[in-house]
């Protein structure tokens, strides 16, 4: 008998340990995730996807991944690319630099479910940080990973080892670009060993990281890797997705380091490349820029030598050609995106009322003064009447930037998804408020969304609500958004909390959906606005030209 209670022990250790935690053997070597604690799923952190260049090559295109030796236990939730917090004020003594050189790792969330022979459908996440911040572990995964999908988050270089761009041999450009290349073809090559699907991969992303998925999407190099496009609150046709003049921003940042302009690009390329980590973090950090940018971004490159370049010519040009691979889209906004701008209200407001053209987006340019200020006229009436921006306009403040950073590019890319495509698109407007939206110094008086809220309500940032809306709400977008990751269709199924059908955005039929406290669906988001925003685009738009080409282009 006691040979017999010895032995069932011994079986039931051994099926424990099986449910408890996964081996996955790839030809680089082998990773040890384990069973979360409040699911069905095993997560995987830290597994390395590319190796990151060093030296005088740290700003080129990543190298393949090195293998390893044994078993590595998929544990380290805690890596970073480098970087620096943002602080109002601070002395150089003050700041410390985060994260590692190290850093291109990727985390991958497998439900119990998914197997080899039962491959699940894969979610892969493009964090935001305004390209200078931010990394894979800035939310948690587990409101996604629970509804059977593969969930995948990774790092990407930042700052100025990401993004910056001279168009040399050492510094091409876009680097971070194609880490997320490089991470789409690691997915592309193993998520099946884990149990994930490679012929039905959705790329995502929030803020920044929509903008550069959707670049990705655009661009041929990450054909047949991306099977659905999921944008939250970003565009490749945002003011803050291409960086216009990458030289001058590089150089403007070499000045403020103490480079002597010599007006030689090799004498630029040669101080930044020399340059410290920590000076290049600090002086990439710009969240806040008057002209609706983080001052870098992901640039045009030119053909160098044997550089594989990713982005050869304006988003807008590859849509008008309609020369991409065409999927699925969803793509919207919160219907309030300028909230977020109201950080910078006290200053702002005032600066607006000396020098508005500072505030104008970045991505228009003018033919001469007069054209400028006639538009300057035309806002100051539509969306101030003629007032002072100040307190008691602060609601127009917020449309002004909700329009001009975000809302009018993103409808625009999903007017060119629909329009160029007969894959199926579906819109929405987050104008839901509750515990896990973004905080501002104006709730007494404005209610309503900020810039990402609707991602708070999708993954976890470590916010806590037991507010039964917020978890409806939560539970809604969640199944919508995994809903479209399986089917194409984010309300295939209809349930208690789901109760309409999201029609598809077309050319003809201009539906949406708005999620607030209930679904509702509704035609022409935003589309008197976008006229008055699409007249002057269309006459004024600054097309991003390769990098060192003429300035600007219409």
């Amino acid at each position: 008998m006691f040979r017999l209670i010895l032995f069932v022990l011994f079986i039931l250790n051994v099926f424990a340990e099986d449910i408890n935690e996964k081996i996955v053997k790839l030809d680089i070597g082998t990773l040890r995730g384990e069973k979360y604690w409040q699911g069905d799923f095993y997560e995987f952190y830290g597994i390395p996807y590319a190796t990151a260049p060093k030296g005088r090559d740290k700003f080129k295109a990543p190298l393949p991944v090195e293998p390893w030796e044994g078993i590595l236990d998929a544990k380290n939730n805690n890596i970073g690319c480098e970087q620096v917090y943002l602080f109002e004020e601070e002395d150089d003594d003050d700041i410390i630099l985060d994260g590692v050189e190290d850093c291109l790792v990727m985390n991958i969330f497998v439900p119990m479910v998914a197997k080899e022979t039962n491959l699940l459908p894969v979610l892969v996440y493009i964090h935001s940080g305004a390209y200078s911040g931010g990394n894979g572990n800035m939310a948690k995964y587990s409101f996604v990973a629970k509804h059977d999908v593969v969930v995948v988050s990774f790092n990407y270089r930042l700052g100025f080892k990401g993004f910056a761009c001279l168009g040399t041999e050492e510094i091409p450009g876009n680097a971070a670009l194609k880490d997320q290349l490089a991470a789409l073809k690691f997915i592309n090559k193993y998520i099946s060993k884990f149990g994930g699907d490679p012929k039905k991969v959705t790329l995502a992303g929030f803020s920044v990281g929509a903008s550069m998925a959707e670049l990705l999407v655009l661009s041929k190099a990450a054909n047949g890797l991306v099977d659905k496009l999921i944008l939250d609150s970003g565009s490749a046709l945002s003011p803050f997705a291409i960086n216009r003049d990458p030289i001058n921003t590089a150089k403007n940042l070499a000045i403020s380091m103490g480079y002597n302009n010599t007006e030689k690009i090799e004498d630029l390329n040669e101080f930044l490349l020399n340059a410290t980590i920590k000076d290049l973090a600090v002086k990439s950090k710009n969240f806040y820029l008057t002209n609706s940018t983080f001052g870098l971004a992901p640039c045009i490159e030119n053909v160098i030598g044997n550089t594989e370049p990713i982005l050869t010519e304006s988003p807008l040009i590859t849509f008008h050609k309609g020369d991409y691979e065409k999927i699925p889209v969803l793509t919207g906004f919160s219907n309030m995106e300028g909230i977020s701008r109201t950080v910078k209200f006290s200053d702002w407001s005032e600066l607006m009322n000396e020098k508005f053209e500072d505030f104008l987006p970045a991505d228009l340019a003018f033919d001469n003064v007069i054209s400028k200020q006639a538009f300057i006229k035309e806002i100051k009436k539509h969306y101030f009447k003629d007032e002072e921006v100040g307190y008691d306009t602060v609601q127009e403040y917020i449309d002004y930037f909700s329009d001009s950073m975000f809302k009018y590019a993103i409808m625009r890319s999903a007017k060119l998804h629909a329009l160029k495509s007969k894959r199926p698109v579906f819109v929405y407007e987050f104008s839901y408020v509750g515990k896990l939206n973004f905080k501002h110094q104006f709730m007494h008086k404005i209610k309503g969304a900020s810039h990402r809220d609707q991602t708070a309500y999708i993954l976890d940032f470590f916010e806590y609500t037991t507010k039964t809306s917020d978890m409806d709400t939560r539970d809604r977008m969640t199944t919508m958004w995994t809903d479209f990751v399986k089917y194409e269709n984010p309300t295939a199924y209809e349930s208690i909390l789901i109760d309409v059908k999201w029609p598809k955005y077309t050319h003809e039929e201009q539906s949406y959906l708005e999620i607030s406290n209930k679904l509702k669906v509704k035609k022409d988001l935003f589309a008197n606005r976008y006229k008055f925003w699409d007249r002057v685009y269309e006459k004024y738009y600054w097309n991003p030209l390769p990098v060192g080409a003429d300035k600007k282009s219409k």
